[in-house]
């Protein structure tokens, strides 16, 4: 079990020494840092929180939800519209995308089970002509 232990180690100190990760934590600063884009957040949170609360209403006001509705969704456009924000989804997905890797590998090794078999990939191209995804 100690080999195994190391081993982890070993991949949790590659991760965090991957550009993935440190780009995903540089723009987690870089979005602390910046004010707008925590006021969008804010404003965010609250307009959602407005419209959970008036659909939890057992006399709801669909004047009042449409009204919501409308504040929450131009927040939602400014945010998309930020750059700080946007780098942050961006680095985020990225590091997820390369954990989900290493999480099939692992379970590839493991179990002998890869994602793709699951989602109807036979690892042969000539069944599908690499319409699937998959990757040499």
């Amino acid at each position: 079990m100690e080999k195994v232990l190391n081993q982890a180690e070993l991949l949790a100190e590659a991760i965090l020494e991957s550009q993935e990760f440190i780009s995903m934590r540089l723009s987690e600063q870089a979005a602390m840092k910046d004010q707008h884009a925590n006021d969008l957040i804010a404003a965010y949170s609250e307009k959602r929180s407005n419209v959970e609360n008036i659909l939890a209403d057992a006399n709801m006001n669909h004047g009042d939800l449409a009204t919501a509705g409308e504040e929450l969704q131009n927040i939602e456009e400014a945010i998309d519209q930020n750059e700080t924000i946007n780098k942050m989804r961006e680095t985020r997905e990225a590091f997820t995308d390369m954990m989900n890797k290493v999480n099939s590998i692992i379970k590839y090794v493991v179990t002998g089970e890869s994602d793709e078999e699951e989602a109807g990939c036979s690892g042969s191209c000539s069944s599908c002509g690499g319409g699937c995804g998959h990757q040499h």
